[in-house]
């Protein structure tokens, strides 16, 4: 990788000159950040400024630092303002006695509000403040008032004036989402807890009371809210709820519980449906305080439970529950009854229990546990069954092996691991940005021990094994299991913080490749506990037999956040439309319509959707949840580009909380979701609806949406992550944006103070780590015998004898050695270490004295240990506060973000951030195909509005392991592979309920010839839009043709894992046929694509391609197929070999066609699709081509003409084929002739039913006819139809 250009020299303020070692070029995606003096008015270098001055850039600096637009003079007033509220403190040296506030208090508390609702950096030095020793003081100063001894009239205004801004100040949504805050927040609430919660006790029941005295309605017939008593009660139900999550104790304080009794008594009484939306924040805190005490909402959780008991002896008898519910007892250390006491990674016992996991059924019914923990709770053990349930199982069968190395080598049916054996701790390196880390050795595959490195690097790299990230196990023979992640070779040189060197990564001496017969992987443990076990290994060297255990694809960062955040929310149950995503089967009115009700921003009085974003001209169109909504459909269809599908869709979907909308093929889903999020960000303000939260499954479609949005004039759009391949996001990347922002006061302090404490932190463990090195050796025997046993020091190397006489070492063998070797063995039993550490040393026999040196030696290590124990315990929590700083640039970012972009992957890793931005809004597109585990995730507690786009009958979310999914027999009633989605349109669950959906009718893809193949068989209401009209596909008879032949598929399947099937003789017709349409030279890259439904086939298909045409994979299948593990050799030396590579791809790059998967090719389409089908056997059996899922994407990808290579009778055993069959054999387009026509002799009939029958019967894409074209000179073209004689296509 070539090192980044200069930073310094993009400002012109690099003075290192040609001695720098970064290029001196221009980067063009450099940035300058924001003058920070020029945006207070205060910049005196005009042009000679190394920052910015541009407009746009210092608005972004205002609005990041938390005070909005300003005059330029507002930030230098905020610090102004501040340095006089400071004063409020006694300093640090002047501590005792401090004098009181006293009237002060009212002006200290109203100010620290103001100053906490500006800039990001003036608020972190108010709560920081406040946290101080001096800060403590004022706190007490606030909350200990004896309120109780005022009067009705003093206690209202004490309240009002100090108590309620104080409450706002330490509940301001801007502090209490703060990562770097957290810790000084918490010593705030913990300073008005008390050290036994009596102050907390004395100061919420004084103002508990203070409560009972509001007016909660306005006096009048309306029953309109008070909306001061609501801002009142909404503050304090805040601060009391962050105190009792801060201080667990209290949820048992009998005081604190009178308090939460109290409070409930405001709300006894229901609440007038005009003061509905001002209370509701206040009763969501309530409820949530009630839960932690263990009142009202954990009732019908407990009746939930009883009632599915209560079946327990109908339907689970012959089904074991998990951990001690089993009748068995628990299969292991790691099986709970409670996931949240799940260890996601598994244990050594769970490795080797014989038992098979509990896994939940899809039947809620079945469950052990109700409701929303039920949900939970299914999710949580099915997605770790999914992503660690293969890698633990093959964990298991190599333990054994290992155990006994007779036992044959055994693999899960279907599962894709490797085992990589004769494992070595070769090395390790500790560095300041990267921790430990450590370089594992292994058997270089036997079939890469004869092939050069180039050859080895090729077939590593492009095999995906052992990648970035990847989750291994390493195993030994003695018992026991550690899970590593493998570490990226880093992007930078980076230079240690001790040091000021640049750091050498073990990258730079271990790799899988350089030698022949071994193979190197750097990983770091998962687990800092296992780093001890691992420096025995090095140390010592190896005692036992070592294997390391990969299952490609599984990355802990994809999983692991949404398992963790599955378990947070097991114990919270703080997640919306819970009474929609988990109720209680019922009989009861099953025929009404689900009510989801409206989102909680539309019941504020007033409220309307303005729906002017997407009307032509911004005609005034506005909606309410009262409206009719055929009537409001009707007039947006009338004046806006949407069909009366989208419309309705778009109309249907606002003042539903939980709203679906389906999208058939080519009905513009992608299109419906920008104009319903050109309408939420126009209602944004009204709403207060804070950023929208935008998730796609994949990155492309991601990168299409939010470019879809940049194109309609959206602004502030923020993209996370780093996997987006498109250039016109690459500056609204939350890296690129992060990088324009400058750190605060305060996080330029803690950084620092972080870093100092980060140096000490690393020479510490850099000492250890070479003591550890050095461990037995005579100078660390000396050391700490110095130390610990002065008087044996003094005996061994003072040089002088008990009796006076000085020692020679005439072997130079040192003192310890000559010591050692200075008596005899003994032949009488040797005394016990613990008696032998009294015992003067020259009175010891020579087994005596190695016992105690190696008794020593273990006293040494194990203090090593400890040592290393605390000094990495503090590094990491260093580490964690050094990232908090950088999260919180991320944060005040995405606060001032319109769109955040992520992918569900995405969302998973970075989980914690987004869920502090208060978004009240998400909108999901690709729904159909995410995972329900990972929609549930993405529910934040803020959410009140979700729209879920996506269609339940294309394909499902994609899992691992097949024995969980609906398509196998067993896996059907696990149904993992249901996305929520698909569960809510269409429950499982015979007793449930399914949500209202909206369904677009209106289809602009496929030329009608096409879309009558779905429309007849799944979508009978589908339309094709008026205006569509397709060309006829140049070279061939008919748009639509399905060539039935006889050839077998290659017995045995493929040599990969998955036994992907393949049909040598359909990949033979597929080159023939494409290579036949481009040399119609009118079609490019984008315009022909070949699917097929076999990763194998996919496989032979490209190489058999790529001899005469580039080819082109998306991420997805390159994904697979490296995952696959299954590298050819052959194509290695093809691009080892220059020569022989000059020859892979004939032509130019408009020869580039696209080969896919059926699975990985939904949400894409191509103007001619080429489909080889694969299975012909006798069985007659279509394998997994038996869904009606996989068969709809298949055939609505193509828009002008589809051309499928099967065979019929094996097809027909399946419903859904038997009816396509049916329709092509309608239309004369069946049969196992396909025809081709020659575009000038249209009449000349041209039948293939062989690869060789292209070049016989049209071997340059025609006819062997004359052309007849009148040639320049006038004269008739004599020669045959060549299209190769076109200038586009090089031959």
């Amino acid at each position: 990788m070539a090192p980044r250009p200069c930073t310094w020299f993009q400002t012109n303020s690099c003075k290192k000159g040609v001695n720098c070692i970064y290029p001196h070029v221009i980067d063009p995606s450099f940035k300058r950040k924001a003058c920070m003096h020029f945006a207070q008015g205060k910049c005196r270098k005009a042009n000679d400024c190394t920052y910015s001055h541009a407009p746009d850039d210092i608005a972004f600096l205002r609005s990041t630092s938390g005070g909005g637009e300003t005059d330029g003079r507002g930030s230098a007033n905020t610090e102004a303002h501040f340095r006089q509220w400071r004063y409020f403190f006694p300093p640090p040296d002047q501590m005792a006695p401090v004098r009181p506030l006293g009237p002060a208090r009212t002006k200290f508390c109203q100010e620290a509000l103001e100053l906490v609702d500006g800039e990001a950096g003036v608020m972190q030095e108010v709560i920081t403040l406040l946290a101080s020793e001096a800060g403590c003081v004022r706190v007490k100063e606030i909350v200990e008032q004896q309120l109780s001894q005022c009067n009705t009239a003093q206690h209202t205004r004490i309240f009002d004036a100090q108590i309620l801004p104080f409450f706002k100040t330490i509940t301001h949504k801007n502090v209490t989402s703060s990562l770097i805050l957290a810790p000084r927040l918490m010593t705030v609430y913990n300073i008005i807890y008390g050290e036994d919660g009596q102050r907390a006790v004395m100061l919420f029941t004084a103002v508990t009371k203070h409560l009972q005295t509001l007016r909660l309605i306005q006096p009048g017939e309306l029953g309109a809210a008070d909306n001061v008593s609501a801002d009142i009660i909404e503050t304090t139900l805040t601060a009391f709820d962050k105190l009792v999550e801060v201080n667990t104790e209290s949820q048992v304080h009998g005081g604190l519980r009178f308090v939460v009794e109290t409070l409930r008594q405001l709300f006894e009484n229901p609440l007038p449906a005009a003061a509905a939306f001002a209370y509701r924040p206040a009763l969501k805190y309530l409820r949530r305080i009630e839960q932690r005490f263990g009142l009202g909402q954990a009732l019908p959780d407990s009746k939930d439970q009883s009632h599915n008991a209560s079946r327990h002896a109908v339907f689970d008898l012959a089904r074991e529950r998990p951990g001690g519910l089993s009748e068995d007892g628990p299969r292991h250390d790691n099986d709970h009854v409670d996931i949240r006491q799940i260890s996601i990674l598994p244990t050594l016992q769970e490795i080797q229990s014989p038992r098979n996991e509990y896994l939940p059924l899809a039947d809620p019914r079945e469950w052990h546990i109700g409701r929303l923990k039920g949900l939970l709770d299914r999710h949580f053990r099915l997605l770790r069954e999914d992503t660690i349930g293969q890698l633990r199982d093959s964990a298991k069968f190599e333990l054994e092996r290992l155990h006994d190395p007779h036992v044959q080598d055994r693999k899960r049916p279907g599962a894709r691991t490797f085992v990589y054996r004769n494992v070595a701790v070769s090395d390790l390196a500790f560095d300041s940005f990267r921790g430990m880390e450590f370089a594992l050795s292994f058997d270089q595959p036997a079939e890469l021990q004869t092939k050069s490195e180039n050859q080895r690097r090729d077939w590593w790299e492009g095999s995906r094994r052992l990648g970035h990230e990847a989750l291994v196990c390493l195993l030994r023979s003695e018992g026991s299991a550690t899970f590593f992640i493998v570490s990226p070779a880093p992007g930078m040189p980076k230079k240690d913080l001790q040091t000021g060197k640049t750091i050498q990564p073990l990258h730079k001496s271990y790799n899988l490749w350089s030698e022949v017969e071994r193979a190197h992987v750097v990983a770091k443990p998962v687990d800092q506990s296992d780093v001890y076990v691992l420096l025995d290994q090095l140390t010592t060297g190896p005692a036992e037999q070592l294997s390391l255990v990969e299952s490609p694809g599984v990355l802990l960062p994809t999983f692991m956040p949404t398992l963790q955040a599955m378990q947070t929310m097991s114990e919270t149950l703080d997640m919306p439309f819970a009474e929609v995503l988990a109720p209680v089967s019922t009989a009861a009115n099953i025929d009404d319509e689900v009510d989801v009700g409206t989102p909680n921003y539309t019941t504020k009085p007033g409220f309307r959707y303005d729906l002017s974003a997407v009307t032509k001209a911004g005609r005034q169109l506005f909606m309410t949840s009262a409206r009719n909504i055929e009537e409001t459909t009707l007039e947006l269809t009338t004046h806006s580009s949407l069909d009366f599908g989208q419309a309705q869709s778009v109309v249907s979907s606002l003042p539903r909380s939980l709203a679906l909308i389906q999208g058939p093929p080519g009905t513009g889903k992608s299109y419906t979701g920008v104009q319903l999020i050109k309408i939420l960000l126009h209602n944004k303000k009204a709403g207060d609806l804070g950023p929208i939260i935008c998730v796609c499954y994949t990155n492309h479609a991601l990168d299409q949406g939010l470019e879809r949005l940049v194109d309609e004039g959206v602004k502030n759009v923020v993209r996370i992550g780093g996997n987006s391949k498109s250039e016109r996001l690459a500056e609204v990347n939350l890296r690129a944006v992060v990088q324009r922002l400058d750190l605060t006061k305060t996080e330029k302090n803690d950084r620092y103070k972080l870093m100092k404490k980060l140096d000490v932190e690393l020479k510490e463990i850099t000492d250890i780590l070479a003591q550890m090195g050095k461990l037995g050796t005579e100078a660390s025997l000396g050391a700490y015998l110095q130390a610990y046993y002065p008087e044996v020091h003094a005996q061994l190397f003072s040089g002088v004898d008990d009796d006076g006489w000085e020692r020679v070492d005439s072997h130079r063998n040192g003192f310890v050695e000559t010591w050692l070797r200075g008596a005899p063995w003994g032949y009488r039993r040797p005394r016990t270490v613990d008696n032998l550490r009294d015992v003067n040393i020259t009175h010891m026999t020579g087994q005596e004295r190695r016992l105690i040196r190696d008794a020593w030696i273990k006293d040494m290590h194990t203090e090593l240990q400890n040592k290393l124990h605390t000094a990495m315990a503090a590094y990491d929590m260093l580490k964690k506060q050094l990232d908090a700083i950088r999260t919180e640039l991320d944060l005040r970012v995405l606060r001032q973000a319109n769109i955040i972009g992520v992918t569900t992957s995405g969302l998973a890793r970075n989980l914690d951030l987004i869920r502090r931005t208060g978004a009240k809004v998400l909108v999901c597109e690709e729904a159909g195909e995410v995972l329900e585990c990972h929609l549930l995730t993405a529910l934040l507690p803020s959410v009140e509005h979700a729209i879920l786009i996506g269609d339940h009958q294309q394909l499902r979310p994609h899992i691992s392991n097949y024995s969980l999914s609906c398509e196998s027999k067993n896996g059907s009633q696990y149904a993992l592979d249901v996305s929520l989605f698909e569960r809510l349109v269409k429950p499982q669950d015979l007793l449930a309920q399914a949500l209202p959906f909206c369904t677009l009718s209106v289809q602009r893809r496929m030329h009608p010839q096409i879309s009558q193949l779905v429309r007849r068989t799944l979508y009978p209401l589908l339309q094709d839009a008026p205006s569509l009209d397709r060309p006829p596909v140049v070279g061939m008879r008919h748009r639509l043709f399905w060539m039935d032949h006889e050839h077998k598929e290659n017995e045995g399947g493929d040599a990969s894992a998955t036994e992907s099937r393949t049909n040598d003789y359909e990949v033979d017709m597929v080159a023939a046929l494409v290579k036949h349409l481009v040399h119609q030279g009118v079609y490019n890259a984008e315009d022909v694509a070949v699917i097929t439904p076999y990763l194998g086939q996919l496989r032979k298909i490209r190489k058999k391609l790529g001899s005469t045409f580039n080819t082109v994979l998306n991420d997805r299948d390159i994904d697979e197929l490296k995952k696959d593990g299954v590298h050819d050799l052959d194509e290695e030396t093809a691009s080892a070999d220059p020569s022989r590579a000059a020859t892979v791809a004939r032509g130019n790059l408009l020869q580039a066609i696209r080969v896919a998967t059926v699975d990985n090719f939904q949400e894409e389409e191509a103007k001619v699709v080429v489909v080889s089908l694969v299975r012909c056997n006798s069985k007659n059996n279509a394998g997994f081509l038996k869904t009606s899922n996989r068969i709809n994407v298949l055939l609505s990808r193509a828009k002008n003409g589809m051309y499928i290579l099967g065979n019929g009778e094996t097809m027909a055993q399946v419903d859904m084929w038997a009816e396509v069959m049916e329709i092509f054999k309608q239309d004369g387009c069946f049969g196992p002739k396909l025809e081709l026509c020659c575009p000038r002799h249209e009449d000349t009939p041209l039948q293939v039913t062989t690869p060789d029958d292209f070049l016989r019967i049209s071997p340059e894409a025609g006819c062997d006819l004359a052309c007849e074209k009148q040639l320049p000179c006038g004269h008739a073209c004599a020669e045959g139809w060549l299209f190769s004689q076109l200038p586009e296509v090089v031959w």
